[in-house]
């Protein structure tokens, strides 16, 4: 992939696996229809039906969409699950770009557009976006498919927790040492050709939880980067975890250790059981993660504070020059980076950096915000 392949147009290709979710998907592919793409850029979709008996088939089939729709129907079998009917629909993918969604999201006009500009950015990363997590209430599919409005929407009674996890490091996704077991699959996309090489999801994860974090380490160990877009945004009702789920993703976080030989930067995932096991909350989910993260750099020889850090003020004036510098600069010292400019503009460059040195980056914090920052972090 050479510099101007990441700078011309996108074929995305959205990939929905969906079982017994018919009105759900139905309402998904009507907010895509109203997804607003960059010149240039096409987009398909490709919806897996997981063996459903919801007669989701029928209901899709008098769809009137802008785009091309790939309906496939997977008999349902004792192997089936997100990660086979996920890699079904990688299999029929034609896009550049393969972005995965879940049958019951509801996303704003400015998703896909929003992967499509990072992955421009850089040929080789990862593009998460935020989850936000919808409380009771009734949907109002005849609006959402004329106009995206939260007005259609139940009340967001929070976030999918990474917005926590960046808040508490800092905003640049790629200086996690375990960015990569946040490669939450309801919201997610790589280049296709990068889901081919390390061999799509393992078919082995059933039930629920981390086949999309193990793909994400296997994309992590191939050299990709990881980026978090705050601007594909997408919603979903707001789940809990039973015991039967926590029973799934103990078993499948068995498996992931398995098959990496019990690698220690992958088992260090057994730090965060207690922010998922339903019968012991000792723990906040923020906490566990906390820990997860710092154990992660302890591995690698990370110490949690470097012995200074240089900062780096960024406002609408300063930006260009700074971009032309930035790599630079990374490679040399820690930086600490607030870009005070309107649109972000150095988010996703920042995200795009691979150095060996500490990268933090802020955009427009507050007053006391930034405050805090300067005194938790030692400037050179």
């Amino acid at each position: 992939m050479t510099a101007s392949d990441t700078g011309s147009a996108l074929r995305l290709s959205v990939v929905v696996p969906s079982y017994d979710a018919g009105p759900q998907v139905r309402r998904l592919l009507r907010c895509l229809a109203l997804c607003q793409l960059d010149a240039g850029d096409s987009l398909e979709v490709i919806v897996v039906d997981d063996g459903s008996t919801d007669g989701t088939g029928e209901l899709l089939a008098d769809l009137e969409l802008p785009y091309p729709l790939t309906y496939v129907f997977l008999p349902r079998t004792a192997a089936s699950g997100r990660a086979a009917a996920r890699n079904a629909g990688i299999g029929k993918a034609t896009g550049d770009v393969v972005v995965l969604a879940d049958a019951d999201q509801i996303v704003a006009p400015g998703f896909v557009a929003a992967h499509a500009r990072y992955h421009r950015l850089r040929a080789d990363l990862v593009v998460a976006g935020p989850r936000g997590d919808l409380g009771p209430g009734g949907i109002d599919d005849e609006r959402l498919a004329r106009e995206f409005s939260l007005e259609a929407l139940p009340a967001v009674v929070g976030w999918d927790g990474r917005d926590r996890v960046l808040a508490a490091f800092s905003q640049n996704f790629n200086n996690l040492a375990t960015s990569w077991h946040y490669a939450f699959s309801c919201n997610l996309s790589v280049r296709r050709e990068h889901l081919l090489a390390v061999g799509g999801f393992d078919e082995g994860f059933l039930g629920w939880g981390l086949e999309d974090s193990e793909l994400g380490y296997r994309l992590h160990r191939r050299g990709l980067a990881f980026a978090f877009h705050p601007g594909a945004l997408a919603y979903q009702r707001k789940r809990e975890v039973t015991p039967e789920m926590f029973g799934q993703w103990r078993r499948n976080l068995d498996h992931f250790v398995d098959k990496h030989g019990g690698v220690a930067e992958v088992a260090v995932q057994q730090v965060i059981c207690r922010a998922f096991d339903p019968a012991d909350r000792s723990l906040d989910w923020l906490d566990c993660m906390i820990r997860m993260e710092f154990a992660a750099r302890a591995l690698a020889g990370r110490l949690p504070e470097p012995s200074a850090y240089e900062l780096v003020e960024v406002d609408d004036a300063t930006v260009s020059a700074t971009l032309a510098r930035l790599p630079e600069l990374a490679a040399e010292r820690d930086l600490v980076v607030i870009d005070d400019t309107a649109g972000a503009v150095l988010a996703g460059p920042v995200q795009c950096v691979t150095t060996p040195r500490e990268l933090l980056y802020f955009h427009r914090p507050s007053a006391a915000a930034r405050q805090a920052i300067l005194a938790r972090h030692r400037l050179a």
